[in-house]
């Protein structure tokens, strides 16, 4: 980032991409199309829009790409570009790049370096205890930083915070000493301690919502998840975030004492300060709390169409937090009504953006925990089992595809009688496996049920009714019945038109059929 503010001026195009989940790293470079206005910025296909993204970034100049928090260079092999003039960052901790990247190590500060730090950021001179105080944090720019923020925010002295710090580590000692994860230092502990400490008497409300954003993504967490998820929130948090003066002040005190910061509409935590927080919420029995709260207040705000392309933007926003809340709570076996909906929601998004794999991953974590909460035999588990079978499909497993939706087929009839909407739905993408294994003949018939059973219940006239019509078109195609195909195709593509508009994914999906039918 310092780079980047520093050589602005060399650049014409400066883009970040968060890169720790494989679907985020998708979205974020794909989401450089819409800046770029390049023509495939509408396509339904991520994957189209990221090769366009990929060949324009091959073939101009003046841009610097910055690959965040990437895990290793197998998940960027698709992204990074071949060719070209530009300049790309990746960010990282693991350290197998050498063969990829030039290494550019980011240590810690010196001891020189951390006495200049307190100095400049509290702008006192005493560099006698600037000197002592750094010797006793060492040198995590984090443990400096909170230090520097407390002391400018209380204005008390270098020497002063030195022995409240003292003080503080010697009370945690034994704390400390029991189990304290090896994700951060112990003097950053101590500092965090006593910010949050200050930060939590001046506005008690801030401590809540330090707590909940340790259970959320590091970074990019969205102010309107908590202004429009009031109904998750306990209290005193929950009337905070309703006053927006109260919920300022929250934000403000964290702000003030570096254990938050502020961009836009949007907040974000240190990942050591998530840590200390996680680990002291554990040692006072509230984890589980917390991991609740973040889990049903994200499955609140996620969309329940994710997988309509235009709640795409929104999903990818609050894909990151879905999967941090959702594998606290797995991992504490809390809220799992909420975890198992937010998993298949958040599959249904990647598999709609082309991530099968990460949307192959998210069922099968979300699959035993329905079964779980519901029995094997609920319509819930069928839900996710059809959702899968459909990855399975795209994946080549056509067998493990055939079994899945034959499994959640039977268990809807169950549940709803052999003529519900739902069983239509497993109907129709069991005739999708069939016709893909070559039994043409029994996706047909599959294709026919559905049709019958959806035209039972809403008409002649449904986007269903369409998508069933549709494919049954795709499957008299491959017969040779290709008066019959154009039929469906012109029925189906009317339908949509008229519920969908002329721009929608499933519009263009059957003018494609129909204009490679004609030719």
């Amino acid at each position: 980032m310092e780079y980047a503010y520093r050589q602005k001026d060399d650049y014409d195009v400066f883009w970040w991409v968060r890169s720790e989940e494989p679907v985020t790293l998708a979205a974020d470079y794909a989401g450089l199309a819409a800046k770029l206005d390049l023509p495939e910025n509408t396509s339904p296909d991520q994957g189209a829009i990221i090769e366009a993204v990929r060949s324009w970034l091959e073939k101009n100049e003046g841009w610097l790409l910055v690959f965040d928090n990437a895990q290793n260079f197998e998940d960027l092999e698709g992204y990074l570009p071949r060719a070209g003039s530009g300049h790309v960052i990746i960010t990282s901790r693991k350290q197998s790049w050498g063969g990829v990247a030039r290494m550019v190590p980011v240590d810690m500060f010196t001891p020189a370096e951390s006495v200049e730090f307190l100095r400049r950021r509290t702008g006192q001179e005493d560099e006698d205890a600037a000197k002592a105080l750094a010797d006793a944090l060492g040198n995590p720019p984090l443990a400096l930083e909170q230090a520097g923020a407390y002391i400018e925010e209380t204005g008390i002295s270098l020497a002063s915070y030195l022995n409240l710090f003292q003080e503080r580590q010697k009370d945690q000692k034994e704390l400390l000493g029991r189990g304290k994860p090896a994700a951060y230092p112990d003097t950053v502990a101590t500092t965090w301690d006593l910010s949050f400490q200050k930060a939590s008497e001046e506005v008690p409300a801030s401590a809540d919502l330090l707590n909940l954003c340790a259970f959320l993504a590091p970074d990019d967490i969205p102010k309107s998840i908590l202004a429009e998820g009031l109904e998750y929130l306990p209290e005193p948090l929950a009337s905070a975030v309703a006053d927006e003066m109260a919920r300022n002040d929250a934000v403000a005190a964290l702000r003030r004492y570096s254990l938050l910061n502020v961009a836009d509409d949007t907040l974000s935590v240190h990942r050591l300060v998530q840590a200390v927080t996680r680990d002291r919420l554990k040692e006072g029995g509230q984890e589980k709390t917390w991991a609740e709260v973040a889990v049903r207040l994200v499955g609140g705000a996620f969309p329940f169409d994710s997988d309509d392309v235009r709640t795409w933007p929104e999903c990818s926003l609050l894909l990151p937090h879905a999967l941090a809340a959702a594998e606290h709570a797995e991992e504490l076996e809390v809220a799992p009504e909420a975890t198992q909906y937010l998993l298949n929601q958040a599959g249904l998004y990647c598999e709609g953006c082309a991530e099968f794999g990460e949307a192959k991953i998210l069922y099968e974590r979300a699959l035993p925990i329905a079964e779980n909460v519901y029995g094997r035999d609920d319509s819930e588990v069928a839900a996710i089992i059809n959702n899968l079978g459909l990855v399975l499909q795209v994946l080549g497993d056509l067998e493990g595809a055939r079994k899945s939706l034959e499994r959640a087929i039977e268990i809807d009839e169950k549940a709803y009688g052999p003529d519900h909407p739902d069983v239509a739905t497993g109907v129709n993408n069991l005739g999708r496996v069939l016709q893909a294994q070559g039994d043409l003949a029994g996706a047909k018939k599959s294709y026919e049920r559905a049709l019958k059973i959806d035209e039972n219940v809403y008409g002649p006239n449904h986007p269903n009714v369409a998508r069933d019509v549709n494919n049954l078109g795709g499957v008299l195609q491959a017969q040779g019945d290709l008066a019959g195909a154009k039929e469906r195709y012109e029925r189906a593509l009317e339908i949509f038109r008229h519920f969908l508009g002329e721009d929608h994914p499933n519009t263009k999906t059957v003018q494609g059929n129909l204009e490679s039918l004609q030719r």
